[in-house]
């Protein structure tokens, strides 16, 4: 091959590196709205704590489990939007599910398509509805409610709906927490972007994760564009501590903790909605210890702490 002839096809190469570079997709990543735009989504919201204390020398084993999960089918009808984007949504309440199992004892269960639960109070909360603001990168701030709080009147189900309608329940199950807080107008495939927050009420020793969110892909399904997004966080030790507190203090120590935090959510870009969205912290927590005279056949006394904190969004329709 002529030295001209190599020279050429060197320079077509890059022309193609830059021009297949220059058409990498990009995907719009806010939240669009319109008045009188309506949705049906579920949202699911489950802290388990498990507990695992194994005495082999003794033949003994103790599992507990403690446990709530809110499972909330709702519509989303937004009522206006401002010039910066901001809509002002009404949340009606379609199917709910309550569970809450302390030490392995069920404390309380209601689930709205469950014929045995059609007389309860909570039935009450069907049909009632909250309006919340939400912001074009998925914020949230609770507007009214005060007729939803109002529809259980009494007893240990009022305790119940006053939870679930909290204004910090109410942010966690409608904020994209994926979205990037900044500006998000094509962003490219590999984008990342990152945010500081500290961990849920529970965890057995409280920390800062630092979340790291990478625009993984963006295709074309069913005729729409589909972005996805990835989530994998792990402590952020040079972090100031924030408002976390309580846990196993210095006890912690004791323990070798592994944590995984990863999270998924897919984006329909030409809607401006969230198709999917979760994210699952598991944190184990480790401690061993052979007892005094123990067979090490059988091994070391074993307790294991896990926590695991997952939130889930879908889009029905």
């Amino acid at each position: 091959m002529s030295r001209k002839m190599s020279l050429f096809l060197s320079v077509m190469s890059l022309g193609v590196v830059v021009m297949m570079t220059g058409c990498s997709p990009s995907a719009d990543l806010n939240l669009k709205f319109s008045p009188e735009q309506t949705a049906t989504y579920k949202a699911v919201s489950e802290v388990v704590k498990d507990f695992r204390f194994e005495q082999p020398n003794l033949n003994k084993l103790r599992e507990e489990q403690t446990k709530t999960v809110i499972d909330m089918t709702f519509t989303q009808t937004i009522d206006r939007v401002d010039e910066a984007g901001n809509a002002t949504a009404t949340i009606t309440i379609k199917d709910l599910a309550v569970e809450m199992t302390n030490k392995n004892e069920l404390k309380y269960a209601y689930n709205s398509t469950d014929k045995k639960d059609s007389k309860s109070p909570m039935g009450k909360l069907l049909g009632q509805s909250y309006t919340i603001e939400l912001s074009p990168n998925g914020q949230v701030k609770v507007l009214n409610t005060k007729a939803a709080k109002a529809a259980v009147k009494g007893g240990y189900e009022k305790k119940v709906a006053t939870s679930i309608l909290d204004d910090k329940n109410i942010i966690a199950r409608h904020s994209i927490v994926a979205l990037p807080q900044e500006a998000a107008s094509a962003m490219k495939v590999k984008a990342t972007w990152s945010q500081v927050v500290p961990s849920p009420p529970g965890l057995l020793a409280p920390k800062n994760y630092k979340k790291v969110y990478t625009l993984t892909d963006v295709d074309t399904k069913d005729g729409a564009t589909i972005a996805t997004v990835e989530m994998n966080a792990g402590e952020d030790t040079d972090a100031a501590p924030g408002k976390i507190s309580g846990g196993m203090g210095v006890f912690a120590k004791m323990f070798d903790n592994e944590d995984n935090y990863t999270g998924t959510m897919t984006f329909n870009v030409d809607s401006g909605s969230v198709l999917t969205l979760e994210e699952t912290l598991v944190s184990t927590y480790l401690a061993q210890e052979m007892p005094e005279k123990g067979d090490p056949e059988k091994g070391p006394d074993t307790l294991t702490m896990q926590f695991t904190n997952r939130v889930k969004l879908d889009k029905l329709d």
